[in-house]
């Protein structure tokens, strides 16, 4: 059985175009839609310093939409670096937990299994050097972490 959802969004600084936050109604999840040139802004948001995963959208050198999906423990730490290392993306993604349960390995599980449904859905260009590594979780943590990233 399938039961409707809340979705609520919050623009950050009051524009749609800008930093904006995403919850989902009995999901323990928090997204963030977080355009380049206010990355630095995020100073501001603590539980950014928290571990997640992200995913770096833009255009490669041929044009074609690109994204590099990675996992970091402390994200907003990650992105800065991005800033100066990378220079396709123009907008992240970023999914941390509300409630601080997801560790390392958990990021990890997330990062591959998004790797994978960005490979074969072939939509982007998929500019991570390296595949993702499946971390060895249980069974329960893959089925929470399925759970997570089907909602």
């Amino acid at each position: 059985m399938t039961f409707g959802k809340t979705i609520k969004m919050f623009l950050i600084d009051g524009d749609p175009n800008g930093r904006l936050t995403c919850e989902l109604s009995n999901w323990t999840g928090l997204a963030y839609r977080i355009p380049r040139t206010e990355v630095k802004k995020c100073g501001d948001r603590p539980n950014l310093n928290s571990t997640g995963v992200y995913m770096l959208f833009g255009r490669n050198d041929d044009d074609k939409e690109a994204v590099y999906i990675g996992e970091a423990e402390e994200v907003y730490t990650r992105l800065q670096s991005h800033l100066r290392e990378k220079d396709f993306w123009n907008e992240v993604i970023v999914f941390i937990s509300k409630d601080e349960n997801l560790n390392k390995a958990h990021i990890k599980y997330i990062e591959n299994k998004l790797y994978e449904k960005a490979k074969a859905a072939n939509r982007y260009d998929v500019l991570n050097g390296n595949i993702p590594l499946m971390p060895s979780i249980s069974e329960a943590n893959r089925e929470e972490m399925d759970e997570f990233i089907a909602i």
